[in-house]
């Protein structure tokens, strides 16, 4: 049936959840046009109502939508949820959303929208959909395939470069990383792997955060990276930290030489983003998103 509010619109369990339903709108299902923001929580009601009436195709079922693609109308989704750390005790909870849009009449693609002179279509060099550190692309990609050799009945492993939608790391993200991975080398802080999910600074930690990140085909290749950029800078600094680490460096002579995870071994052993539960069982709504919210504050 259809939705009657959006307030009962499902929310995503978290925020890679989310990245991951905006990859499959995008590039699966073609609403390639969008617009988003962040909202506080007490205007989400009246805000959601005003898009509502705007575009009653977000309280559209599956079935309904198709129906709509078929007469040329538009297939619009509202997605919305909370920013990944919250908002402090003091301020009223922010809440990031996205309006997705088909090229049918009456979505974000039709010049008569009321709001086509912000929309962006994520195929634009200039208007890739982004969401905090990330940005989404239709990259290519090295894929890895098993294949048998017919001759000598052996199993190997090619690459072959395929081209899809993912999410990337934003440019100057990456530059600020790798300036940090240069500030951390020159300044010689190794520091330490955090375990157990905990905090820690210096190069080890910089490059743990990273290994921690949503890994979606073209972030994960880019965490590798970053690491082979480290596995350059450090050793051209290794000889002064261990002249200002004597002990240290004796007590840890392998994790010197070796500090941190090598590209090679990250290839081999760091998780590779499969499909994962958008929707908790059940699913949480937009209002109970609301509730939860207020009951916090």
């Amino acid at each position: 049936m259809s939705i009657r509010s959006p307030l009962d619109l499902a929310v995503p369990r978290n925020r890679t959840a989310a990245m991951q339903l905006l990859q499959r709108l995008v590039g699966r299902e073609g609403h390639r046009y969008s617009c988003g923001g962040a909202i506080a929580a007490g205007k989400v009601p009246r805000f959601l109502e005003k898009m509502a009436s705007r575009y009653p195709a977000i309280l559209r079922n599956t079935r309904e939508r198709s129906y709509d693609r078929r007469r040329g109308r538009a297939a619009m989704h509202m997605i919305l949820c909370p920013p990944i750390n919250g908002a402090p005790a003091t301020r009223s909870p922010v809440f990031e959303w996205w309006l997705l849009s088909d090229d049918g009449g009456g979505g974000l693609a039709d010049p008569s929208s009321a709001d086509a002179h912000v929309a962006v279509d994520a195929m634009s060099a200039d208007s890739h959909l982004i969401v905090h550190d990330y940005v989404l692309l239709y990259a290519t990609k090295r894929t890895p395939h098993t294949v048998t050799d017919r001759r000598t009945g052996h199993v190997k492993r090619i690459w072959t470069d395929t081209s899809s939608w993912t999410w990337r790391i934003r440019g100057p993200v990456l530059a600020e990383i790798r300036a940090s991975i240069d500030a951390c080398c020159q300044s010689l802080e190794l520091g330490e792997t955090p375990l157990d999910g905990g905090v820690c600074s210096g190069l080890r930690g910089l490059l743990a955060a990273q290994r921690v990140r949503p890994l979606f085909a073209g972030v994960r290749n880019q965490v590798i990276e970053l690491h082979r950029y480290a596995a350059d800078v450090w050793p051209r600094h290794r000889a002064a930290w261990v002249a200002a680490h004597p002990r240290l460096a004796q007590d840890q002579d392998s994790a010197v030489s070796s500090p941190f995870p090598s590209a090679r071994e990250l290839i081999a052993v760091l998780p590779t983003m499969r499909q994962i539960r958008i929707y908790g069982t059940p699913a949480r709504t937009i209002g109970d998103l609301l509730k939860s919210s207020s009951a916090t504050q």
